[in-house]
């Protein structure tokens, strides 16, 4: 896997390259190279920097951290696990398992709240409500 451009280069490095490549110094195919980037990123970025070369930049800005859901979504998450929890350990309700596809799915409808399945497996093991599973294979009751 490439590492992005503006940790390969700087924005002063990328902007020498598109000037000799609009001065005819270079070649498409050697400045192409030079960036290591396919034809139609080079041609998306040279329209930026010609559109405002003197503020162009390609540092990279960006406005939410990644992989991080907010506080009141960890609240939400926490809430539909516990009443999953509390349908599991009623003895009268032969439910025994997690459905982390009805948790999933009831959080997008009813609280607006997007998130993937491992995401919910995952606070519910980090919240203790999942217990650890025995070594023994389910279906044939070996260890």
């Amino acid at each position: 896997m490439r590492k992005h451009l503006h940790k390969r280069f700087s924005t002063e490095e990328v902007k020498n390259i598109f000037e000799r490549y609009i001065n005819k110094e270079i070649e498409l195919k050697h400045a192409i190279a030079l960036l290591k980037l396919h034809r139609r990123q080079f041609f998306d970025l040279l329209k930026k920097y010609r559109q405002n070369t003197k503020e162009f930049t390609i540092n990279y800005q960006r406005k939410t951290p990644p992989h991080q859901i907010d506080g009141e979504a960890e609240k939400i998450i926490l809430k539909e696990l516990k009443k999953e929890k509390a349908l599991i350990e009623d003895k009268n309700n032969p439910i025994r398992n997690y459905n982390y596809s009805f948790i999933k799915e009831t959080l997008a409808e009813k609280h607006k709240v997007k998130v993937s399945l491992p995401t919910i497996i995952n606070r519910a093991k980090k919240l203790g409500i999942i217990k650890n599973r025995k070594s023994a294979n389910a279906m044939t009751g070996k260890s």
